[in-house]
C-alpha cells in the first residue's frame, strides 16, 4: 500500500532549504523527463508528466482550472505518485497542489540566485492566490528583504496575505512596480501585470502559465535580453517566452551549457517542468525519513 500523504502534511513536512537543495540537484543531475503531454478543454487545462532519477518515477495528473477561484476551489489541482523505479511499486500518493506550490517557488528561488540576488529589498507579490502565498513562504524562508508588498485585485485577500508577512497592500500595481526589487507575478492575467514602470535591474519572476495568460509587456521582455525558463517547451507553452529576445533553461545554465546574460531586468518565467515534481517528491521522502 502507498503512504497517502495529505496537502497538510506535505505543507508540514517540506521546508525552503530542502525542496530548493533538492531542485538543484534534479535539475543539474542524471535525471529524464518525458514529453509532457496536455489538453485544454472547456476553458480548463490538463497535463500528464512523468519524470525519473535517484531511483524513483514520478507521475503527476495536474489541471489549472481559471474559475476555480471564484468557487473557492483551488486553481490547480491534481494527483502525484512517486513510484520505485526498480520494482513499480507505488510509495507515496498525494495531491498535487502542495507539492507543485513548493517546487514552483523553490525553482524561483534558485533563478533568482542564478540571476544575481543576493537578498534585500523590497519583495513585491502580484496576486494572492496559492502561488502568491508559496512564493512568500519560501522566498523570505530564504532571502532577507526589508518589506513586502501585495497587490490583488482582491482587496481582502491581498491584506490577509500581507498581514502573514508583516507586509502591507500596495496601493495599486504602479506603486508595487515602482517600489519593488523582487516582483513576483503570479496571476491568471490575459494583459501584462508587469511593465516599464518596474525599476531597471529589478528581478521578475512569472509563474503564470500557460496560454492566454500574459505577464509581463514586450518592452520589459525586449529589455531583459535573456529570460531565464524552467522548461525547453516554455516558449510552446507561455507567450512571455515566446516573446523573449532569447531563453536559457535552469538546466542549462546549472550544467553550464548556456548562460543568460540579463539585460535592464533579471527575468525568470516558469512553466512547469516534470523533474520540479521529481524534485519535490524526492524532498518529501528525504523529510519523511528523517522523522523516522
Amino acid at each position: 500500500m502507498p503512504l497517502r500523504l495529505s496537502g497538510a502534511e506535505v505543507d508540514g513536512l517540506l521546508s525552503p532549504r530542502l525542496i530548493v537543495g533538492w531542485v538543484e540537484r534534479v535539475l543539474g543531475g542524471d535525471t529524464v523527463e518525458a514529453p509532457r503531454s496536455s489538453l485544454e478543454a472547456r476553458g480548463s487545462w490538463l497535463g500528464v508528466m512523468a519524470a525519473s532519477g535517484y531511483g524513483r518515477h514520478v507521475v503527476k495528473v495536474v489541471g489549472v482550472y481559471p474559475g476555480n477561484p471564484g468557487r473557492g476551489l483551488p486553481l490547480v489541482r491534481g494527483l502525484l505518485l512517486s513510484i520505485d523505479s526498480e520494482t513499480g511499486e507505488v510509495l507515496m500518493e498525494m495531491p498535487a497542489e502542495e507539492p507543485t506550490g513548493w517546487r514552483t517557488a523553490a525553482a524561483s528561488a534558485l533563478a533568482l540566485r542564478l540571476l544575481g540576488f543576493k537578498g534585500g529589498g523590497v519583495l513585491g507579490v502580484i496576486g494572492a492566490g496559492v502561488q502568491a502565498r508559496y512564493h512568500l513562504r519560501v522566498l523570505t524562508g530564504l532571502y532577507e528583504f526589508d518589506g513586502v508588498l501585495v497587490y490583488s485585485r482582491t482587496p481582502s485577500r491581498a491584506e490577509r496575505l500581507a498581514g502573514e508577512y508583516g507586509g502591507r497592500v500596495a496601493s495599486g500595481l504602479g506603486e508595487l512596480l515602482r517600489s519593488s526589487d523582487v516582483i513576483v507575478a503570479a496571476t491568471t492575467s490575459k494583459e501584462p501585470v508587469v511593465t516599464e514602470e518596474a525599476r531597471p535591474g529589478s528581478f521578475i519572476v512569472s509563474v503564470g502559465a500557460p496560454r492566454p495568460v500574459r505577464e509581463i509587456s514586450d518592452e520589459v521582455l525586449a529589455r531583459a535580453g535573456c529570460v531565464l525558463v524552467d522548461s525547453p517547451i516554455a516558449s510552446e507553452e507561455s507567450e512571455d517566452a515566446a516573446r523573449a529576445p532569447r531563453t536559457a533553461t535552469l538546466r542549462e545554465v546549472l550544467r553550464g551549457e548556456a548562460e543568460c546574460r540579463p539585460g535592464d531586468y533579471r527575468v525568470y518565467k516558469s512553466v512547469g517542468t516534470p523533474l520540479l515534481d521529481l524534485a519535490a517528491a524526492l524532498a518529501i521522502e528525504e523529510a519523511l525519513k528523517s522523522r523516522g
